[in-house]
């Protein structure tokens, strides 16, 4: 009941593919307090490891790790945010009338990686600089608009150039603002032996939260900013600067081969010179402005230059995008996510975290099973309704 409670995309198709697998006749609502019981229990058992994580000395949770956990060869920390609809009964109503909330995802990669002397990947691949990637670059910056045409072809799904080998994924979710989920991220970090790893990488699209959190709770891992958010932004610039297609996407090519190579110094100073051509943007300007579109990739790429050295990446055989977490989101909002669907603040955090449980490679809930089983008191729980 737990498992198509947490997996299916409802709690009525998971009574329908009990009824047709199982043959078991299953009321929605006994599935819906099974799984809302076991999810808010196993968010209890994590709370538990967590606060042990945290009275330890800040040393130990930055260097150390369980001693029957050997450290990934290449440990990797992601993350980014999804959506659901969050309503509690009782609660103070939006004041935009909006019910969707972003969730809070992060993955944990074991991966096994080679090094090498030089560069392996020194030219800017080939489908980096052909108009197939502008699709999906334009849809990552969302410079998509009425005077920025977006070419129809769709760019490959997978990158030409080496990555490294994974091993295992391990997935955390939650409803928690991203000052709670830290800690959660990082204890689970913890207890996989991650900061015992000699390589420790974390790769995100470069937003604030997400970088404040990385900067608190693994400030000694090196921070990759993904590279495909990165050339949005040129994207975007160039777009901009050139209203002729061939010439943006000229400008596109040089700015790509430029951060390709590590030189974003180089961007940075030419957009430094079209905002001079251009002027400032005024300080109602839109998102539309080309001024604005121009201040706001100079900010970005100055904002995270010391992310962008992907010679050196490439060399250490670092990974340089963050598709895999994309697909992770995708994987969790599957249950989560859609226009009928509410769930309350309790209800939300236990199929969240339930939904990771299910899509790690580790399989904690046959741990947690295992726990349930050998507690067991023989006294029957009740959730309230």
């Amino acid at each position: 009941m737990v498992y198509a409670g947490a997996n299916k995309a409802s709690y009525q198709v998971a009574s329908d593919d009990l009824r047709e697998l199982a043959e078991l006749d299953i009321k929605t609502e006994r599935i819906r307090l099974a799984t809302l019981r076991n999810g808010k229990a196993r968010r209890e058992l994590e709370k538990i490891l967590q606060d042990a994580f945290l009275e330890k000395s800040i040393p130990n949770q930055n260097s150390s790790g369980p001693a029957d956990k050997d450290a990934p060869e290449l440990a990797v920390v992601m993350s980014d945010g999804g959506r659901y609809q969050r309503f509690d009964r009782g609660g103070e109503k939006s004041q935009s009338g909006s019910f969707w909330k972003e969730s809070r995802m992060a993955i944990l990669l074991s991966m096994k990686t080679k090094s090498h002397q030089a560069d392996p990947n020194a030219d800017l691949p080939d489908f980096l600089q052909d108009v197939c990637i502008a699709k999906k670059l334009a849809q990552i910056g969302g410079v998509a608009g009425e005077n920025l045409s977006v070419p129809r072809a769709d760019a490959p799904e997978e990158s030409p150039w080496q990555r490294p080998e994974l091993l295992s994924k391990e997935v955390v979710a939650s409803g928690k603002t991203w000052k709670e989920f830290g800690p959660m991220v990082a204890s689970s970090a913890w207890y996989a032996g991650f900061f015992k790893a000699t390589e420790k990488v974390f790769v995100s699209d470069g937003s604030s939260a997400i970088e404040e959190m990385q900067q608190q709770w693994f400030g000694n891992f090196t921070s990759v900013l993904d590279i495909m958010h990165a050339l949005s932004y040129s994207l975007a610039a160039a777009r901009a600067i050139y209203r002729d297609q061939t010439d943006s996407w000229e400008c596109y090519r040089r700015f790509a081969r430029l951060i390709w190579q590590g030189n974003v110094d180089a961007v940075i100073a030419e957009l430094g010179e079209h905002q001079k051509a251009l002027g400032d943007p005024p300080a109602d300007a839109s998102d539309t402005d080309v001024r604005e579109i121009v201040r706001r990739s100079r900010v970005y790429y100055g904002n995270h230059r010391s992310r962008m050295n992907y010679p050196a990446y490439r060399q250490r055989g670092y990974p340089l995008t963050s598709s895999i977490m994309e697909s992770t989101v995708k994987q969790v909002n599957r249950r989560v996510k859609g226009s009928k669907k509410f769930w309350s603040t309790a209800g939300g955090e236990a199929v969240l975290g339930l939904r990771a449980a299910y899509i790690s490679d580790s399989k904690p809930m046959e741990d947690y099973w295992k726990h349930t089983q050998q507690t067991a008191t023989g006294c029957r729980a009740y959730l309230a309704a």
